[in-house]
């Protein structure tokens, strides 16, 4: 057995270590197909794919039955950089959208950044990557969404008082910036590989409050992930998953594991189909969230999962979570024959 395959292994029984950690709940957006937002877990995850370009688009939509719905997209494109004269790495860049919106004023984040990586081939089998991440982001909100007690006069809400409100600035700029890194060890003989790394978001403690007079400093996020992948059969692989998010005080944990089945392996004409489960954790538990994917031609991945709230709040949500949609889509070169020497990822 080779050396990777040995790794993925162990990781696969160190992966359900995570969720025995501190718990709460994230602040910054979040996925339960985590998996399926590489660059939302670390820069290092750019041009970490078997393609050479990537293009990746998630949608959530959270808590729509009960009186503070979000809805988050997220979406990326990343492209491998390789120069023939050094085979052994190569670099990488990314781009990174982010929109998101909840409750009745509609608090938005509308991020765009870049992200950038350099990936060295230890050999065939095992690499390391480091990334960096940039970008700006807008936080905004709508005011004459709410609702104030002075409106109240006395008998009856009239939206026409005065709020006695003075809202000065109902947005907000500021650069953010962040660091990662990954390793990624893959088998030559087998499906078996295995991504384990980091990132840490917020370096700078960028301040969010919309007046100049406060300091609403956002916390660093630290980012933990492992994601093993392990042929157990010809047509079966053993897909886990594990991450945790850590932010300030606020903790959050997944994990989660699933079966992927090989229909075809002919040359081009690839399928294969993925269910499972994952869990969210916090002190309490949070949600159970069934999932499935498609994978078409080595070039398609979509996966649909649901969450079911099975915390405290699942008497305002009646136990619904939300749907969650990612889609994939890889582009790979044609190389001359001369090219085929440079690593290249599983």
């Amino acid at each position: 057995m080779r050396r990777s395959t040995l790794i993925a292994i162990k990781a696969a029984l160190l992966l359900f270590l995570l969720p025995f950690a501190q718990s709460a709940s994230g602040q910054d957006i979040h996925f339960s197909q985590f998996y399926n937002s590489p660059l939302s877990l670390s820069p290092a995850l750019t041009g970490v794919h078997s393609g050479d370009y990537r293009f990746i688009g998630n949608y959530r939509s959270q808590w729509q039955s009960a009186l503070v719905p979000y809805t988050t997209f997220f979406a990326t494109a990343d492209a491998k950089f390789y120069n023939p004269r050094k085979p052994n790495g190569f670099f990488s860049g990314g781009l990174i959208f982010t929109y998101d919106a909840a409750g009745d004023a509609k608090l938005s984040t509308t991020h765009v950044g870049l992200s950038g990586s350099y990936t060295l081939a230890i050999d065939k089998e095992n690499f390391l990557t480091l990334g960096v991440y940039g970008g700006a982001t807008q936080r905004a909100f709508n005011p004459e969404e709410l609702t104030f007690d002075h409106q109240f006069n006395g008998e009856v809400f009239d939206p026409t008082r005065s709020t006695n409100e003075d809202f000065q600035n109902t947005s907000r700029f500021f650069a953010d910036f962040g660091v990662g890194l990954n390793y990624h060890g893959q088998s030559l003989e087998k499906r078996s590989k295995l991504d384990v790394g980091g990132g840490i978001y917020h370096l700078t403690n960028p301040d969010g409050s919309f007046a100049d007079a406060d300091n609403a400093e956002i916390p660093m996020r630290f980012s933990m992930y492992m994601i093993p992948v392990i042929q157990i059969a010809e047509p079966l692989d053993w897909v886990l998953h594990g991450s945790a998010q850590i932010q300030g005080t606020y903790f959050e944990a997944l994990a989660g594991t699933g079966i992927r089945i090989h229909l075809s392996n002919k040359r081009a004409r690839e399928v294969a189909v993925q269910v499972g489960a994952n869990y969210r954790f916090n002190s309490f538990g949070d949600a159970i969230i069934p999932t499935v994917e498609l994978h078409l031609y080595n070039q398609w991945r979509v996966g649909v999962s649901y969450d079911i709230n099975v915390s405290d709040f699942s008497v305002a949500t009646n136990n619904y979570g939300g749907p969650e949609v990612s889609v994939q889509y890889l582009i790979t070169k044609v190389r001359p024959l001369d090219k085929f020497k440079i690593c290249k990822l599983f």
